[in-house]
This record gives C-alpha cells, structure tokens and sequence, in this order.
C-alpha cells in the first residue's frame, strides 16, 4: 500500500543515504506505527520522510553526528547564528579575491610569461601582506590563523603551479578559467582550515555546538561527501572542487530552525550508542517498527571513524530474527554473506536494481544490487 507522506528531508549529506530509494521503501512501511525505531540514522532520509508515527527514537554510533542532531534538537538558536557567521564568512572569500584579483591574476601571468619568475615568492610575500583581510570575520574561528593563512599560500601555489602546467601541456586557460582556479583555492583553505580544527578539536578546546557547525560545513563541503580517515584517525577527504564554491548554508539553515524540522526532532529521542545496546532495552511489540540501513558488507564498511565487521552483521541479523517481536525493513547490499543470513522462510526478501526501480529484480538477475528484507 503507497502512503502519502509529507517530505521533509535530509539536512546532511551521508554515504549511502536513502533519498533517492524511498519510492521504494515507504510503500513498504507498516500503515501504523507505534514506535519508530532507526539504530543507523545517518542522513535519516526515511525518518523524516515517516509522518505515520506515534514516537521517534534514531541512534549513530557516530558521536559528531549524533551530537550534531541533538545540538540542532537543543541549541537550534546558537547552531544556527554560527552557521550564519560561517556562511558570511564563505561568501566574503568571494569578496576578497574581487579585492585582490588584478594582482593575484597578473602574479599567474608574470609567471606564464616568465620560467624563472620566483611564484612561490611572490604568492607568499602578497598573501602575508594582505592576510589581515582573509582574518576578518571568522574571530569565533580564530584558534589557529597561522595555519590558516599558511594553507592559503600553498593552495595558491598549488594551484598556479598546477594552471601553468595544464597551460604547457594543451592551451593557454581563458580569464574565467583562471578566475574559477584562484577561487577554488582560496574556498579549499578555507575548507582545509576546518579540516584542522575538526580534527584537533581537543587541541583548540572547541565547545560541542562550534564542535557540530565545523562537522556540518565540512559534511556539506567535502569530496562527494566522502569518509576518509589517515592512519592516525584524522579526516583527509579535500574539497569537494569548484562546483562547490556556489553552495552556501543559508538554505540549509533556515531548514534546520523550520517549524516542521525542529517539531520531528524535538519529539524525537536520539541516542549515540551500538545498535544492540541501543534496541536491547526498548521492550518492543509488533506495534513497533524499526527501519534499518546498517554499513554494507564490503571493503567499505568503515565510516566515520566507526567499522563494522561481518560478526556485526551477525549479531545484527540475531537480533533481527530472534530477538524482536517489532515489524523490521532492512535495506542492504545483496551480498552471498548477507543473503545467506536473512534466507529463512518467515522472511520476505525482495531484490532490485541500481536505478531503484519499484518493479523488484530475481536474485539471479546481474543487475540485482540490493536487498529489501522484512519480516512481515
């Protein structure tokens, strides 16, 4: 049965998020229910798209992004006059490269015209001369300007060097390219900046809700929202590029301090916990519902900071299919592993494709991607 539900949706971006599947999983919601339960919340595409609830309760083992939706339910003021700064802030950078265009240009063509021409020099004596514009307005942010001004001196550098070289090897790049280039390196300190505080949090000594505004403009600016930690636990995904200098929060902000946003998360409870121990206590009935989109078994099950092993999925489906008296949809990559643990004949397995066509594919089909599994 298709239910009509009010869309309200995700305000972060997230690997794997459901917002381009819900034509599929919300004709397959129960039409009541008591309790909405949802131990891997993420972008939570289908707990805000869900209007047919008595009661919310999501969950995340991940601890930014569990903090970032409970300062928002919280501190929605507070969270939301930050973003505003830094949205400015990212607006202003704009400004800056219009103040100091003609010289940052002629810097690249005195560089194109001339092999030996020091650029490195020149980059980094003109930005220091000029940092105190690139310092004003982000004060809130000010833990650590020299690393700040530093990035902008190698992304420029960077960037030139890498303009020149694309010049050597097809044409000479038109003003627009050019202007776009610079740009995009001055956004990527920018962004790079953030980077640096988002992973030295405890360094800088950042309160939790600067803590969540650094975490949601590094989640809306980054690489094709990408997961991607260093060796030693530290967020390293770049800049999502050019096509990101445009994008700006105010959108996003006023979403977030909306009257039906703030309504779903403040009769929502929201825990930051394993998945077992966050549904272990709950004592659930039939009326109960839980969605579940869990980490896929493959290589890339880790993500933000979190891994999530083939005994996980395990322990998973155990609680699934022997501990639960709840109505449960989980939607998950069809793999052999997982196939393998959910084919048992009380559950209802569904398969389809990539394209997430309404009309559900044979398991044997090559074009079956993922798995719809229900126990009703």
């Amino acid at each position: 049965m298709t239910q009509n539900y009010k869309e309200l949706k995700p305000f972060i971006k997230w690997p794997g998020g459901k917002s381009r599947e819900l034509k599929v999983i919300i004709p397959q919601i129960p039409y009541s229910i008591e309790n909405y339960y949802e131990p891997f919340i993420g972008g939570g595409a289908v707990y805000f798209a869900i209007t047919n609830a008595k009661n919310h309760f999501i969950n995340d083992k991940s601890t930014d992004l569990v903090n970032l939706y409970q300062n928002i339910k919280e501190y929605n003021t507070d969270i939301t006059n930050i973003l505003a700064i830094i949205d400015s802030y990212w607006k202003e950078i704009d400004y800056i490269y219009k103040k100091h265009r003609i010289k940052l240009n002629s810097i690249f063509i005195d560089y194109r015209k001339d092999k030996t021409f020091d650029i490195k020099k020149e980059i980094y004596t003109y930005i220091e001369n000029i940092k105190a514009d690139f310092i004003k307005g982000i004060d809130i942010f000010s833990y650590d300007i020299h690393f700040y001004i530093k990035e902008i001196k190698i992304n420029l550098y960077r960037k030139i060097s890498r303009m020149r070289k694309i010049e050597l090897e097809k044409h000479l790049l038109p003003d627009e390219d050019i202007d776009n280039n610079i740009l995009t390196a001055l956004k990527s300190s920018f962004y790079m900046y953030f980077r640096e505080l988002l992973n030295k949090t405890e360094k800088y000594k950042i309160d939790s809700i600067k803590q969540s505004c650094i975490y949601f403009f590094i989640r809306s600016y980054t690489y094709s929202g990408m997961f991607r930690y260093n060796s030693e636990g530290e967020f390293n995904v770049p800049y999502g590029g050019m096509g990101y200098n445009n994008n700006f929060l105010d959108p996003k902000i006023q979403y977030i301090s909306s009257k039906n946003f703030l309504y779903k998360l403040r009769n929502t409870e929201i825990e930051n916990l394993d998945f077992y121990d966050f549904m272990k206590n709950k004592n659930l009935t039939e009326k109960d519902f839980i969605f579940l989109d869990p980490p896929y078994d493959t290589e890339f099950s880790t993500y933000d900071k979190n891994e999530f092993t083939l005994s996980d999925q395990e322990r998973l489906a155990n609680y699934l299919l022997n501990e639960t008296k709840a109505k449960w949809l989980l939607v998950i990559k069809n793999t052999e592993f997982i196939h393998n643990l959910y084919a048992k004949n009380h559950i209802k397995i569904q398969y389809f494709d990539k394209s997430y066509n309404v009309s559900f594919m044979n398991r044997n089909d090559k074009k079956t991607e993922h798995l719809l599994i229900t126990n009703y």
